[in-house]
């Protein structure tokens, strides 16, 4: 590998690794094969964003964008809305996401204003995120993000990040849909929530099956047990790398999450070990 060695790697105290050799062996059919035979799979919310700011605050995530812009203005609805989450949020039913869905119609949120808190929002990318996604495209390596969050504010935060969605990336997620006026009137089906994230959701007519066709190494990137299955039913899958990512509670999830994933990092706001594998990957290619 290029950059640090795998040893190094493992070395690093943020670094979890349950089995070196399986590790081991993936790495190299990932690097034999180069970016031709790669894609990327991604959650969004605390994975490719930041679970906490420089200064130890909690980011935002997706929905957060809407209690944090509307507190001041409306704080009724507000009460309401964050209140779904409080009771719902740690059992992750999908009917914590409809209601979610159903209250954000009812709000009569403008395509434009949503736009506004975006641009606003304390949704922050994990550090050098920009560079990998950067990289990525570059390498014309599809990049699928793969969110129970709203595909909207992810496309419209992407927007005003960089200036526009790249080609080899695409969005699979919750999305809104506007009315002749603007105003947010539906969310598209099937409803995503976390314990559904694999094939089964995916829609029909994506566009970007022309672009994973052929693509046998899966790298995927996860925040929770539920995303460690995304690539479930991706075709011509030979290989995956799951690497999680463990926001908080470290004592209670390492365990776990070393039954799900290759590689699981422990408050590790960058996108630096995915980035070394990235490297190691591309230098195969030329």
């Amino acid at each position: 590998m290029t950059g640090l060695s795998l040893d190094e790697i493992l070395s690093l105290p943020q670094v979890h690794v349950k089995d070196i050799k399986s590790l081991t062996d993936k790495l190299q059919k990932f690097t034999t094969g180069g970016a031709d035979q790669l894609m990327v799979i991604s959650d969004f919310d605390f994975t490719l964003s930041r679970f906490s700011d420089k200064s130890g605050n909690r980011c935002s995530s997706c929905y957060c964008v809407f209690d944090s812009a509307v507190g001041t203005n409306n704080p009724e609805w507000c009460r309401k809305f964050v209140g779904l989450y409080h009771k719902y949020g740690p059992v992750e039913h999908d009917h914590s996401w409809q209601q979610s869905h159903e209250l954000i119609i009812q709000g009569g949120f403008k395509k434009q204003a949503i736009d506004d808190y975006v641009a606003h929002c304390n949704i922050q990318l994990r550090d050098n995120a920009d560079i990998m996604m950067k990289k990525m495209s570059n390498h014309s390596v599809p990049f699928i993000i793969f969110s129970a969050g709203i595909g909207t504010i992810i496309e419209m935060y992407l927007k005003h990040k960089f200036g526009r969605v790249e080609e080899n990336t695409h969005i699979v997620s919750n999305m809104m849909g506007f009315d002749e006026d603007g105003y947010v009137n539906s969310f598209s089906d099937p409803l995503i929530h976390v314990f559904c994230k694999n094939s089964s959701v995916m829609p029909a007519d994506r566009t970007f099956s022309q672009q994973i066709h052929g693509r046998k190494n899966v790298m995927l990137l996860g925040d929770s047990v539920g995303d460690a299955f995304m690539d479930v039913g991706v075709e011509e899958e030979q290989v995956s790398l799951k690497i999680g990512f463990v926001n908080h509670d470290a004592d209670k999830l390492v365990d776990k999450y070393l039954h799900y994933f290759d590689i699981v990092l422990v408050d590790d706001q960058s996108m630096d070990i995915p980035n070394q594998i990235l490297e190691a990957i591309y230098a195969k290619s030329y």
